[in-house]
């Protein structure tokens, strides 16, 4: 269960930081368009890292099930 416990800091550390660039990108929108820019960039990174992750462990979930039929 530690994994698990593990797994879901960091998808809420994710999803503070993906907050945090959506926040900012509205934040200074109209005022400083470099900075809404990096804004929706960090944004962006953070679902990209998300998404990654979640096919680490898909990938990883089916390596258990093949192994553990192999055996």
């Amino acid at each position: 269960m530690d994994t698990i416990r593990r797994l879901q800091e960091l998808s809420e550390r994710i999803d503070h930081i993906e907050h945090s660039g959506d926040w900012l990108s509205s934040a200074m929108e109209g005022y400083d368009a470099p900075v809404s820019q990096t804004g929706s960039l960090i944004s962006s990174l953070a679902e990209d890292i998300r998404f990654r992750l979640i096919e680490l462990v898909t990938e990883l979930e089916k390596q258990i099930v093949f192994s553990s039929r192999t055996h």
